[in-house]
This record gives C-alpha cells, sequence and structure tokens, in this order.
C-alpha cells in the first residue's frame, strides 16, 4: 500500500520567449497519497542536519560567552550544549543499527485490507480449519 500511493513524475519543456529566446527545462516531482504516507517504512535518523545545526547554534553560543564573565548559568548552558551533539550521534547510531532494522521488519508484515482499512499483522490472520487444527495438534503435543 504504501508504494501504491506513491507517484513520480518527470519531463522536459521547451518554450520560447517573446524576445526570441528558448527556454528549456525539466522537472521532476514525487506526490504521496495520505494513506500512504501514514504507512511509511521507519525512517533513519539523521545524521548531517543535526551536526549543521549544532554549529550553528555553537557559533551563536560561543559569541555569547565571549562577552567577558561567565556565570555559572551560562556555562552550564555551554557545557550542556557541547556534550548534546555527541549524546544525539550516539542515539542516532544505535537507532539506526540495532532498533530500526526490527522496527522495519515488523512494518514488512504488517497488512492493509484494502476493503475495510485495517491494519493486520501476520502472524494474527484467520488461518484455514485444517491448518489451524494442525497448529492445536503440535502445541498439544499429541498428533494424530
Amino acid at each position: 500500500m504504501h508504494s501504491a500511493g506513491v507517484y513520480e513524475s518527470r519531463g522536459s519543456f521547451v518554450g520560447f520567449l517573446l524576445g526570441g529566446g528558448a527556454l528549456f527545462g525539466r522537472y521532476r516531482g514525487t506526490s504521496q497519497s495520505r494513506l500512504s504516507a501514514s504507512l511509511n517504512p521507519p525512517r533513519k535518523l539523521p545524521y548531517v542536519a543535526p551536526i549543521i545545526l549544532w554549529l550553528i547554534g555553537f557559533f551563536i553560543l560561543m559569541s555569547f560567552d565571549a562577552q567577558g564573565k561567565l556565570s555559572w548559568a551560562m556555562a552550564l548552558v555551554s557545557v550542556a550544549y557541547v556534550l548534546f551533539l555527541p549524546a544525539y550521534l550516539l542515539g542516532a547510531l544505535i537507532y539506526n543499527l540495532f532498533v530500526r532494522p526490527k522496527r522495519v521488519g515488523k512494518w514488512q508484515e504488517n497488512f492493509l485490507c484494502q476493503r475495510c482499512g485495517a491494519l493486520v499483522e501476520a502472524d494474527k490472520f484467520i488461518r484455514s480449519p485444517s491448518e489451524h487444527k494442525e497448529r492445536e495438534l503440535v502445541h498439544s503435543g499429541s498428533r494424530h
């Protein structure tokens, strides 16, 4: 259902300006339905954007620290800010390497009924009566 709701469009265009010039271009776009967006697979936590934002904030913070006397509150904020990036990167690394693969596996096992809209896990599907009886016999320990 996720991939069924994603549409990509590509193309090129040629145009002529009234002043005698030519206009060339290409376009590429992606649109996604709300249902498909709600069923997206778990995403990886980013690394680059937080580093860039942290550096911008670091220079702003250092401009306040460099003005003279450093209060205890400002020193505490500075130390916490400096330690925030390594803590975030470690957390993102742990999430991306260990937690996300489990969530992606669980996401891949889900089934969306297109008739009623119910989201069902793979192991909760209704089985045929013979499969159900077979499973009961295996779990009870007796076989016939």
